[in-house]
């Protein structure tokens, strides 16, 4: 059995891969652009890593011949609204086309298994206050919202038309190492910006965002679930939910990431920009569907999870200073 793992340099991917590794999965870890020698699982004898172009179905179907691919966990795509807004057509393919492509060869090959990762991003217009069941009908308004939600339509399609073990895991506001970005990133949320300022010993001075709350889970449990979802004897359910259950405030944030760094000066007014730049608020993704059919429940509340995430830094600090 052979799991390709898309965007396997990816934030998400990255840790999906060493995760796979040490639980004995033998894996083609898929990338498109540069290779870092210096990411988990890159030294791995289970790991084999393949630079492919998803778009390209030729590409995608000699990787899958050539290594015997039996399953795939996706996880590639045009990450946020930031980068998907200014390239339409190059998001559509992306984000829809190569899902389409990669079930298309699950359906050839009976695949055991595909899992889709998509965003809770398709709950645009959610009430910000209620958490949001798998069963909650998406909206939609912004290009990367309807294409991840494209995506999730076309798996749905495959599981209901072809009896294909298809299933879509959406995740949200997922942080942790390694993704320290070098400058800052509003879609990617707080706290690897507040770690960064807090720990080079910088003073942060937000005049709006402390109104902002998001589902932040830590990359390791999501890596987790997704990897439970892959593993499991059956999916019951087209759609699954994988987070934290809670919204956190971009306030409690900053409470988390003053004990995880002790001394470091937070100030954050009123406000939920500039995290709504990209995106709206929403409630957060719930639901008891990956624990009755996977067993699995995330292990890392915040504060838990952003001193992980600060110890990591510490060791690290060449990755983001």
């Amino acid at each position: 059995m052979v799991l390709l793992v898309t965007g396997a340099m990816g934030h998400v991917g990255q840790d999906l891969v060493r995760q796979a590794a040490d639980r004995g999965h033998r894996v083609v870890a898929q990338y498109r652009g540069s290779f870092n020698a210096n990411a988990p699982a890159t030294s791995s004898p289970g790991v084999k890593w393949v630079k492919a172009e998803l778009t390209d179905v030729h590409a995608v179907a000699a990787l899958i011949e050539t290594h015997g691919v039996t399953g795939a966990i996706h996880t590639a795509a045009v990450p946020n609204e930031s980068v998907a807004r200014p390239d339409p057509f190059g998001t559509v393919n992306s984000n829809v086309g190569a899902v389409a492509g990669l079930l298309d060869q699950a359906r050839r090959r009976n695949w055991r298994r595909f899992v889709y990762v998509s965003s809770g991003s398709v709950f645009q217009k959610a009430d910000c206050t209620t958490p949001i069941l798998e069963d909650h009908p998406p909206a939609v308004t912004n290009v990367y919202s309807t294409t991840k939600f494209c995506g999730e339509l076309m798996t749905t399609m495959f599981r209901s038309q072809y009896d294909l073990s298809a299933a879509t895991v959406r995740i949200s506001w997922v942080y942790g190492p390694p993704l320290v970005p070098r400058e800052r990133t509003n879609p990617r949320g707080p706290i690897p910006w507040f770690l960064k300022l807090a720990l080079g010993g910088q003073p942060i001075v937000e005049p709006s965002g402390g109104d902002f709350a998001a589902s932040f889970t830590h990359v390791s449990d999501v890596a987790a679930g997704l990897l439970a979802a892959y593993e499991a004897k059956a999916l019951r359910h087209p759609v699954y939910h994988l987070g934290s259950r809670l919204n956190f405030s971009t306030s409690q944030v900053a409470d988390a990431v003053r004990k995880a760094v002790p001394g470091a000066s937070i100030s954050v007014g009123p406000g939920s920009a500039p995290w709504t730049d990209h995106t709206r608020m929403r409630g957060p993704l719930a639901g008891n569907r990956l624990f009755e059919d996977a067993g699995f429940e995330p292990k890392f509340d915040l504060e838990q999870g952003v001193h992980s995430f600060a110890e990591w830094m510490r060791a690290n600090p060449k990755a983001w200073s």
